[in-house]
């Protein structure tokens, strides 16, 4: 995996960390499909920039706190797997999480143009309804 396509996946996360939304964008192919697990709030199906700003939008009026803190990067051939941790507060019950995640992006032309996350949903959301930890 060329290092520029792990350089443009660097950017996604420092620009969501940010909460810069054309930064984000212009990382990612117009087309983009962002597949999160359906049972959190703004998990499901996601697609192109439109969709991913939604998803973000969600999961801001859900969660207080970094969306995703990458600490691995991993040539997989022909996608990237990064491995982090997906932390925040609970805005309505302010209650904190932290779960490992690991994303899987395809890119199309060194363009990431897919990503599929996995993360512990359950620890999410018990943080969302305010059950005792």
């Amino acid at each position: 995996m060329p290092e520029a396509e792990i350089d443009s996946l660097r950017r996604i996360y420092a620009a969501i960390q940010r909460r810069d939304s054309a930064g984000l964008q212009s990382n990612l192919a117009h087309d983009i499909e962002w597949i999160l697990p359906e049972s959190v709030p703004w998990g499901g199906a996601h697609h192109g920039h439109d969709g991913i700003e939604a998803m973000i939008q969600v999961f801001e009026d859900h969660v207080d706190g970094q969306w995703s803190d990458p600490d691995d990067f991993l040539d997989a051939g022909d996608r990237v797997i990064v491995l982090g941790r997906l932390s925040g507060r609970a805005r309505a019950s302010d209650q904190r999480f932290e779960v490992p995640f690991a994303h899987v992006w395809g890119l199309t032309d060194g363009v990431p143009s897919s990503c599929r996350g996995y993360f512990d949903t359950a620890a999410i959301m018990a943080a969302l309804r305010g059950d005792a930890p």
